[in-house]
């Protein structure tokens, strides 16, 4: 008998067998083939995986700076509150006009408890800005020019302000006294206008538009025929 047949022999007598196959009918075990066994339990996800944002999370640093120094959402920047609340937008009226309004959702009584309509841009932008029906016929004190001044800073720098007031008999006192404020750049006077344009002081509402640059220096500022358009008399 040769080894081999020993070998084979004895494996006969032990009733020893192969081993078992270590492959399940389906010939994986978690998934990798070859291995047999019960399907691996998924992974559990880490902590911060399993966390889900809070309501009012996730704020921008800037907000949290603001929030620190006293804002609050829905209210205007400035010392005195007095920005704007809400975005403006532009809105299309015609093919070559347009609107400037504030989007919905500012609260009430902000910015001079003024229409939220919409502030049309009546002349063309520069950096003077005329200001009528602010004050009636007679109400020009020798401060009042002081005081526009002081109270248009919040929207850039203000370089000039001139008051003229039309004694004409018969004029339409809405129309009788024009305030001109002239600002260093065109962006604050716009921003004068959009913010002052139906704001009401004193009950009078104030109709706001771009005036002449060159008019103003030349102190031509009285009131000429059709110089606000067709809208002059909403202005």
């Amino acid at each position: 008998m040769s080894g081999d047949d020993a070998f084979r022999a004895g494996g006969q007598l032990g009733g020893a067998g192969p081993p078992p196959s270590s492959s399940s009918s389906s010939g994986s075990f978690g998934g990798l083939p070859g291995l047999s066994g019960p399907p691996a339990a998924a992974a559990a996800a880490p902590p911060f995986m399993q966390q889900q944002q809070q309501p009012g999370k996730g704020m921008g640093l800037a907000q949290k700076l603001l929030e620190k120094m006293g804002w609050r959402e829905g209210q205007g920047l400035g010392r005195h509150r007095q920005g704007m609340a809400t975005p403006l937008v532009a809105q299309k009226t015609a093919a070559n006009a347009g609107v400037i309004v504030n989007a919905a959702g500012g609260q009430p009584g902000q910015s001079g408890d003024r229409p939220r309509g919409g502030s049309a841009f009546v002349g063309v932008p520069g950096r003077v800005v005329v200001l009528r029906n602010m004050v009636g016929p007679g109400e020009v004190d020798e401060d009042l020019e002081e005081e526009v001044g002081t109270e248009l800073t919040k929207y850039g720098t203000v370089t000039d302000v001139m008051i003229f007031e039309v004694t004409t008999p018969g004029w339409p006192a809405e129309e009788a006294v024009r305030i001109f404020a002239q600002f260093d750049r065109t962006e604050a006077a716009t921003r004068a206008l959009v913010d002052l344009q139906g704001r009401f002081f004193g009950g009078r509402q104030v109709r706001a538009a771009f005036f002449s640059e060159e008019r103003f220096e030349k102190q031509q500022l009285a009131p000429q025929p059709g110089e606000f358009g067709e809208g002059s008399s909403t202005a």
